[in-house]
């Protein structure tokens, strides 16, 4: 029984330092400007209208 009771100790304390960890970088990352992966120019027209 013990072992099982160390072994849930232990288990919840990495599930909580992953959920602090993971929670501070989202949170660093609201501070920097957005990046979008594509242009917001308009792309050139390849082909003529009909």
């Amino acid at each position: 029984m013990w072992v099982s009771v160390v072994l849930l100790v232990v288990f919840t304390a990495l599930l909580s330092t992953t959920y602090l960890c993971l929670w501070r970088q989202q949170s660093a990352r609201w501070d920097e400007p957005v990046h979008h992966a594509a242009p917001r120019r308009m792309a050139w027209r390849r082909h003529a209208d009909a």
